[in-house]
């Protein structure tokens, strides 16, 4: 029911409950009638007012028998209610969660600095601890080859040593054998005891010096076996730290993982992400697209926008999502040039049938319809702004079909001016006009 109907109903209905109530108020006061004690005035008054209020309550009851559309919008609205605050606690679910997803990919990019600079720091300790055990390395070695010489020097002297006590020995043969020549060769004995005497200190010299070579070379052999436990020390620190060095590398490799599923689980989100609608003037462009694209994507969360090619006014440009990348929200524009299309009164479409009924003139005011938006989006109408016709639209054709038999004439008509940049304004009216495929002879305009 449009609204003039609406109101002329309202206005037919006053006058009938005025002029109803006045006549029976008449009617009771001539008869004197008296109810529950009252004066015959007063009853009159009461009975006009029962009167008014029993025509309201038929007349409303009539309406919701009659106007099937609107008593089932008057039952269901608190159930449409419902469904928009669901959709509208949906929203905002959504929304919170895009927020949240923003927070998470902001946190992993600080823990992957921070493992990288912790990474940087085991490399350098690597570094070091390589550099010390190539310098212990060199110096295990060098302390080996001074064993040796020492142990080359020992051998050395052992064996002087050795030949020394041959001689003594061969000595003492000779000096058993020249005793019995004792008298005669003293001269030579004094010489050979001093020279056993000298002999002799040069072996207790010698075994002095053997016996500080063996205490020497336990000392090697105890700062060799320390510098072999710190080396192994060094080497279990080492693969303690390089077993470190792999797990943090794993951990990098796993956030790496979350932080790629993050990002593609935005990328799904901003596809498609309606923006809004952009009206621009003679002079506007690109400039007040990414201004307004700025402005709604920091409402949904986002960081900023990057808006992928631009248009110039005048005309429409619709914003939708094209991705997102490193906390940017992608944005790109359809442009829908200004054009007037079709005057006011214009019939965009229609179509001339038998009405048998109610399913036979809704298929009809479908196909009508879907003829109506294939043109507006043939003429570069904005497909948010072709979607004709609505369930209103829909309401209002069946109401002017209802109670027309035979053969009747529907069109679609331009209330207003029809732009590229503008919702249409478009209903269905009854045609007149000459007969066509169905109509056997010529129908009258209908008004």
């Amino acid at each position: 029911m449009t609204f003039w109907a609406l109101l002329f109903l309202i206005l037919f209905l006053s006058a009938l409950v005025a002029y109803l109530g006045d006549k029976v108020a008449k009617w009771a006061g001539k008869r004197h009638y008296r109810l529950f004690g009252l004066r015959p005035r007063q009853t009159a008054t009461l009975v006009a007012v029962f009167t008014g209020v029993g025509i309201a309550l038929l007349s409303y009851l009539g309406f919701l028998l009659v106007f099937r559309d609107a008593r089932e919008v008057i039952l269901q609205a608190e159930a449409i209610r419902a469904e928009r605050d669901r959709l509208k606690e949906q929203r905002a679910a959504l929304e919170a969660e895009a927020a949240r997803a923003l927070a998470e990919v902001n946190a992993l990019r600080e823990e992957r600095g921070a493992l990288l600079q912790a990474l940087e720091r085991v490399e350098g300790l690597r570094e070091a601890a390589s550099r010390e055990l190539a310098a212990l390395r060199e110096e295990v070695a060098r302390l080996e080859a001074r064993g040796k010489a020492l142990e080359e020097a020992l051998r050395t002297r052992e064996a002087e040593v050795k030949a020394k006590e041959e001689a003594l020995l061969a000595l003492e043969a000779r000096l058993r054998e020249a005793e019995a020549e004792l008298a005669q060769a003293r001269k030579e004995r004094e010489a050979l005891l001093g020279e056993r005497e000298r002999l002799e200190a040069d072996l207790v010299a010698l075994q002095g010096r053997v016996l500080d070579l063996r205490r020497s070379r336990e000392v090697l052999e105890e700062e060799a076996s320390r510098l072999r436990e710190a080396l192994a020390r060094v080497r279990q620190e080492l693969a303690e730290e390089e077993r470190r060095v792999q797990g943090l590398l794993v951990q990098a490799r796993v956030l790496e993982g979350q932080k790629g599923q993050l990002a593609e689980g935005l990328a799904r989100l901003s596809q498609g992400l309606y923006l809004g609608e952009v009206r621009l003037g003679p002079e506007e462009g690109p400039v007040a697209l990414e201004e307004m694209a700025r402005r709604r994507a920091l409402l949904l969360g986002f960081k900023g926008v990057r808006l992928l090619g631009g248009a110039k006014g005048p005309g429409l440009a619709v914003l939708e999502g094209a991705g997102y990348e490193d906390g940017v929200l992608l944005v790109r524009a359809r442009f829908y040039p200004e054009k007037r299309l079709w005057p006011a009164g214009e019939v965009l479409a229609s179509a001339t049938f038998l009405n048998t009924g109610e399913p036979r003139a809704r298929a009809v005011l479908l196909e009508v319809g879907e003829r109506v938006r294939k043109r507006l989006l043939e003429e570069g109408v904005p497909p948010e702004y072709a979607r004709f016709p609505t369930e209103t639209d829909l309401a209002q054709g069946l109401l002017l079909l209802r109670g027309r038999s035979g053969v009747v004439r529907v069109g679609v008509v331009a209330l207003g001016e029809v732009w590229t940049v503008e919702p249409p304004l478009l209903a269905f009216r009854l045609l007149g006009g000459p007969p066509g495929p169905e109509v056997p002879v010529p129908t009258r305009e209908v008004r």
